[in-house]
């Protein structure tokens, strides 16, 4: 496998139900997904004609979560839609439908635990959907929601100019396009552009004429650098643990310098120019919102180490991938560490409009 395809082919969030899975320390996106709740139901009341899908259909209702990890988010997102359009119905005197719900991931991610946490007194039925987002993954015309939730920040794969050496992109000893040259962030940000295209397309075919498309993702104000945010200083932190592992023979400089976060941060603006191109929706909101309160407020050190056992959870596999198992606790360690050293500083960074919500319509 070559090192590019890493996230396509395998980066699932941590599996099983342990201490240090995902499902067990998801609480900072779960606590996005609360935040989201009014707008979902906003944009469902007002947007949505459910009663008109539902009747030119086979009187089900059909719900996709892209990206949907191995729960418990997934189940709480569900539920939400599923009780807005409930509400939505009632009003227009419709009667219930039967709610049939797609849980989208990788081949790789862990649906087994998705499946054995299903809620038991769930008013959907549920079907497992394996496969990469960037592409096809539901049948046309087949589904009238489409929700992702801290996924599309993900990219399809690592930018395959930053791992070449003879490229002005090569982003040798660090691990991100934060406070990296300008090639570098370019390379990120071309790369975005086109796994969105891909995204988009896909979308388009799959989303029922008057259905939404729901998404949650990393953003960021247009024009402010990466270097600002809180993310930046986790980053750059990342290439120092890296580096004194390196300098104490652990890890090959190859390693450090051949390793890459492939998140990208993207403006309003640079995804509302891709849905224009794309011509297949409407954008009913665009917008950059507070992602969390615990980052609203003072930072402790408590806050952090909570933050770095979610960062755990959800990057160990593109650690453990590149630098082996028995390595991993050791990086995260020193990572807390460090960063605990630096609350001053994840205090004073910028750390509210971080995350980019937006909402589009099937035309």
């Amino acid at each position: 496998m070559g090192k590019v395809e890493i996230v396509r082919n395998s980066l699932p969030m941590s599996g099983g139900d342990g201490p240090n899975s995902y499902s067990k320390n998801s609480h900072l996106q779960r606590k996005t997904t609360s935040l989201l709740k009014e707008k979902i139901d906003k944009l469902v009341l007002e947007k949505l004609n459910a009663k008109t899908l539902i009747s030119s259909d086979s009187n089900t209702f059909r719900i996709a979560d892209l990206g949907c990890a191995t729960g418990p988010n997934t189940f709480f997102l569900v539920d939400n839609i599923i009780k807005s359009i409930e509400t939505s119905l009632r009003k227009s005197n419709s009667s219930k439908p039967e709610f049939l719900v797609f849980f989208n991931d990788l081949p790789q991610n862990d649906f087994n635990t998705l499946f054995t946490s299903l809620p038991q007194d769930r008013s959907y039925l549920a079907v497992g959907v394996p496969g990469s987002f960037y592409g096809r993954v539901l049948p046309q015309s087949s589904v009238h929601i489409v929700v992702t939730m801290g996924a599309t920040h993900w990219l399809s794969s690592v930018p395959k100019e930053v791992l070449d050496k003879s490229s002005k992109a090569w982003n040798k000893g660090k691990v991100h396009y934060s406070n990296a040259a300008d090639e570098v962030v370019k390379a990120y940000r071309d790369q975005f552009g086109r796994d969105m295209e891909k995204f988009l397309e896909a979308r388009a075919t799959e989303i029922v004429s008057g259905g939404l498309l729901v998404v949650g993702m990393c953003g960021i104000p247009k024009g402010m650098p990466f270097s600002n945010l809180a993310d930046s200083i986790m980053y750059t932190s990342m290439a120092d643990v890296l580096t004194q592992m390196h300098s104490e023979g652990l890890i090959s400089e190859e390693q450090v310098d051949t390793f890459n976060i492939p998140i990208y941060s993207a403006t309003p603006e640079e995804v509302t120019v891709l849905v224009v191109k794309n011509g297949c929706f409407t954008v009913e909101s665009m917008e950059l919102m507070d992602p969390t309160a615990w980052l609203k407020r003072p930072t402790n050190v408590e806050d952090v180490r909570h933050w770095m056992v979610c960062i755990k959870a959800t990057m160990g596999s593109l650690f453990i991938n590149h630098f082996g198992e028995h390595l991993l606790d050791d990086v995260f360690d020193r990572l807390t560490a460090k960063l605990v050293g630096l609350t001053e500083k994840i205090e004073s960074s910028y750390r509210e409009k971080v995350m980019l919500f937006f909402a589009l319509q099937r035309k």
